[in-house]
């Protein structure tokens, strides 16, 4: 694991750090109330709608690396979860979230944090599963509801690395880029597995 060339990054405390999680991990679930599977796609919804969910997208460099979006008017893109030695996806783990569809940056779709500035960084693509800034975790949402609500965390299982919530930040052309940073909330979301015989309603600049 390429852990020394990354904890300087990881380690400006303009966000709050915090011990590793504690809780016991739980299987994550889809809005039927099944486990998520390793590798399988996923949408990933807000809670309000069926659409609206995440996909890819040139933001301020207009180039290569895509970074992770969401639009609202589009279903989203099927996201895949990985985690390393286990037949299902749990909560509080050390995960890989990859895209599994082609670009035309011809590059890993795997997501990864990429800084923007000073306590403030994107999430990107062009991961490395091996890699600390692509250790993403899954955290349920505390409490009684309908469903299962869930939002994405930047917390690898390393001490003393940075461990604050993924949401969404409006950029200057009004995108929506998942980011991690200052004054940036936890972005709630359900899962919906993508249907075997769906045909991709999507395409990825």
């Amino acid at each position: 694991m390429k852990v020394a060339m990354f904890l300087p990054l990881l380690l400006v405390l303009a966000l709050n750090t915090e011990p590793l999680l504690a809780a016991e991990p739980e299987p994550v679930v889809d809005k039927q109330g099944n486990p998520l599977v390793p590798g399988v796609g996923y949408y990933v919804w807000p809670l309000w709608a069926d659409d609206g969910g995440l996909t890819l997208g040139q933001t301020r460099n207009k180039t290569c690396p895509l970074d992770v979006i969401r639009n609202p008017s589009f279903i989203g893109s099927p996201v895949a979860f990985f985690a390393e030695g286990l037949g299902h996806i749990p909560t509080l783990t050390d995960l890989t979230i990859d895209f599994p569809v082609a670009t035309v940056c011809n590059q890993p779709t795997v997501w990864r944090l990429s800084k923007q500035g000073a306590g403030f960084w994107f999430v990107s693509t062009r991961g490395n599963p091996e890699d600390i800034t692509s250790k993403f975790k899954i955290e349920r949402l505390e409490g009684d509801h309908a469903y299962e609500i869930y939002s994405f965390k930047f917390c690898p299982s390393v001490p003393g690395t940075l461990c604050a919530p993924v949401g969404t930040f409006e950029d200057v052309d009004g995108t929506k880029v998942m980011a991690v940073g200052d004054n940036i909330e936890p972005y709630y979301v359900r899962f919906q597995k993508v249907a075997i015989n769906e045909k991709k309603p999507f395409s990825i600049v």
